[in-house]
Formats: C-alpha cells, structure tokens, sequence
C-alpha cells in the first residue's frame, strides 16, 4: 500500500465512524451538551472539519479555506485563519448556534472533497517536505497528516461516546 492510499484510507475510516455517529440524530440530538462545559456531537463535528480545512489550506496547500468562503459568514462565525474553536470558553460554546445537519455535512462533505484532492496531488517524496506551522515549529507533511489523524480520531470517538449516552446501545454500527 502506498503512502497516500493510507492516508486516504484513514481519513475514510474516521470519517465513516463521524457518518455512522450523525446519521438519523435529530436536530435535537446534534445540539445536546451533556454539559454546560461540554462540547456537543454537532460541535465536533463541526471542528474536526475546521481543524483539517485549516491544516490542508493553511499549511500544506496554501489555498483559502473553504470556512473562510461565506461558511463563516453565514454562521456567524469569526473567519480568521486559525479559528477551529480550540480554546473556547464555556461561554463561547453556549454561544455555538448548531446548524442545520444539512448545512454541517455540506461543510464537511466541502472539506474532505478538498483533502481527496490534495491527497491524490501527494507525492511519496513529499511526505518528508517540512512545513512551518502556526505553533512556531516545523513539521513534515507525514507528521502534520499524524497529528490530523491523532485528534480527529478521538474526536471521531467522543461522537460515537456522545451517540451512544444520548441514544442508548442500537446495536453494533458498522
């Protein structure tokens, strides 16, 4: 296997596991924080997309994201670079207005389509290419798609957590 067919795998699976998470929820279902402080499925999911549209824009292609392409905008959202909504206060997620389900898988669906294509452009050489991030360190392309696969697996995770405390068990989701 390639290199570039495991990255894409990996983001297939993670974002399979996001699909089988939202699918059926409820408008609802998507808004509910278990917790005042807690982040809700629609939260996530919503900043796992920002998080890779900033990496795959910001850092490895250098295209504007698509958040900053009237996503923002008409959520009213900030549009700055590094907006993904790591860091936000408890007061700051109550302000979170949950779009619409239709709206949050047309983000997504925007964002991996984007990520196919850079993908499909990788070069096994460029694999090793350090970049410089916005966290004042370099890091190779292997290394940033690592750290993309790291946090949004656990977040990928905390979806299927958050499904299931609100659902109840609905049998094995495959």
């Amino acid at each position: 296997m390639e290199v570039k067919e495991m990255i894409s795998k990996n983001f297939q699976q993670m974002w399979g596991t996001v699909d089988r998470g939202l699918d059926g929820l409820t408008q609802v279902e998507l808004s509910l924080q278990p917790k005042a402080e807690s982040n809700s499925i629609a939260w996530i999911a919503w900043h796992m997309a920002r998080v890779e549209d900033w990496w795959v824009h910001s850092v490895l292609d250098d295209k504007p994201q698509v958040w900053q392409q009237g996503r923002a905008a008409k959520w009213g959202m900030s549009d700055e670079t590094r907006y993904t909504g790591a860091g936000m206060t408890p007061e700051q997620l109550g302000e979170f207005k949950t779009p619409s389900k239709e709206e949050l898988l047309s983000y997504t669906e925007e964002v991996r389509k984007d990520t196919a294509a850079l993908i499909d452009a990788l070069t096994p050489e460029r694999i090793d290419d350090e970049m410089e991030t916005a966290f004042g360190r370099s890091m190779s392309v292997g290394e940033i798609f690592s750290h993309l696969f790291c946090e949004m697996n656990q977040h990928a995770g905390q979806i299927s957590y958050l499904r299931g405390y609100i659902r109840g068990y609905q049998g094995r989701r495959v």
